[in-house]
């Protein structure tokens, strides 16, 4: 791992009552170096048993459940903002600079990365590291 993903995982403690909000600001250093604004936030209506993303005072999904390994969770978050963003702005998010398609989450070496499908797979960037 480079030094900044060794901070990014080394302060996520995945059983931390704030693991949720860690691996949302994670995931929000990619939604702003895309040039995305508007509030992003974490909701738990209800029960309290599912937690949502909030994007510019809506949300989509099936919601999240904070439990799993550090990967497990911050994946979860990283397609939350990625289905809520591409839900309430009609928009793809995030899209490979290279091959012009939609990222999607998954796991590579131990980390959380945004993959693309163009000229086979290949990894854009961890997840909170796009340019």
């Amino acid at each position: 791992m480079d030094d900044l993903s060794d901070r990014i995982y080394t302060a996520f403690e995945p059983r931390m009552p704030s693991a949720l909000e860690q691996a949302l600001e994670v995931v929000e250093r990619d939604v702003r170096a895309r040039g995305i604004t508007g509030a992003l936030r974490l909701i738990t209506p209800g029960d309290g048993a599912l937690t949502w993303v909030e994007f510019q005072g809506g949300y989509h999904g099936a919601g999240i459940i904070a439990d799993g390994d550090i990967n497990d969770l911050l994946a979860d978050v990283a397609e939350a903002v990625q289905e809520t963003i591409m839900e309430l702005t009609w928009k793809v998010w995030p899209v490979c600079a290279t091959h012009d398609r939609g990222l999607h989450v998954g796991c590579e070496q131990g980390l959380t990365v945004w993959r693309c499908t163009g000229d086979g797979t290949h990894t854009a960037a961890p997840v909170g590291e796009l340019p």
